[in-house]
């Protein structure tokens, strides 16, 4: 049986249409309007809630609530015990109203115990978005850098998916795909034990403005 994960991180209706929150491929889904003080309350039957770190803001989003991010600020997902984590592909969906730091800004960001790299690098970058993803063997799976480029202080869609039967990878911005790769032979990472989460990468390249 294939295990192809939907993780919407965060509430993206208008490419995918309504979820499927009882979906069993549903691996993580934040609306960001369920919030019990610190905790942001997985949509999904997967359980896999997440931590805010720092004092966030919230603001009127597109659905609902978004949650404004900044340096410092982030939400942090317990990858140890992550569950449903994606073996045979994935798509990864967001809204993002970002402010145009001349810095990469991580979207999401995993890391395992088998080596110290970043085993996703989910990034809006100036020059282009990076879209990576490098396994538990530290092989490369796919990179598309530089993709689209993404505005700031505006509205915009993102997705980037990967299947891993056709070795498809692509970006879509807005509905529309920019970019499409061919990906390595190789299996995604099932190792997140140190850490995963949304908003930072080892510190640093923090995401500047507001998630929907």
């Amino acid at each position: 049986m294939k295990n192809i994960s939907l993780i919407i991180l965060f509430l993206a209706v208008c490419v995918i249409g309504n979820a499927d929150l009882k979906d069993p491929t549903l691996a993580i889904y934040y609306s960001f309007d369920d919030i019990k003080g610190t905790i942001i309350k997985d949509g999904s039957t997967s359980g896999n809630d997440g931590e805010i770190v720092g004092n966030a803001k919230f603001e009127k989003g597109q659905n609902g609530q978004a949650i404004e991010l900044k340096e410092s600020v982030w939400i942090k997902i317990n990858g140890a015990e992550f569950k449903n984590l994606p073996k045979d592909g994935f798509s990864l969906v967001t809204w993002v109203n970002h402010e145009d730091s001349g810095e990469p800004q991580s979207l999401f960001d995993a890391i395992g115990d088998k080596h110290g790299n970043g085993l996703f690098h989910v990034e809006i970058r100036p020059a282009g978005f990076r879209f990576f993803h490098r396994n538990d063997a530290e092989q490369e799976v796919f990179n598309i850098n530089p993709g689209p480029v993404i505005k700031g202080k505006k509205w915009h869609h993102f997705a980037g998916t990967y299947d891993a039967k056709s070795r498809t990878v692509a970006t879509y911005v807005d509905g529309k795909k920019t970019h499409e790769a061919k990906a390595a032979k190789g299996v995604l990472a099932t190792n997140w034990k140190v850490t995963a989460g949304i908003g930072h990468h080892k510190n640093g390249r923090w995401y500047k403005g507001l998630l929907d």
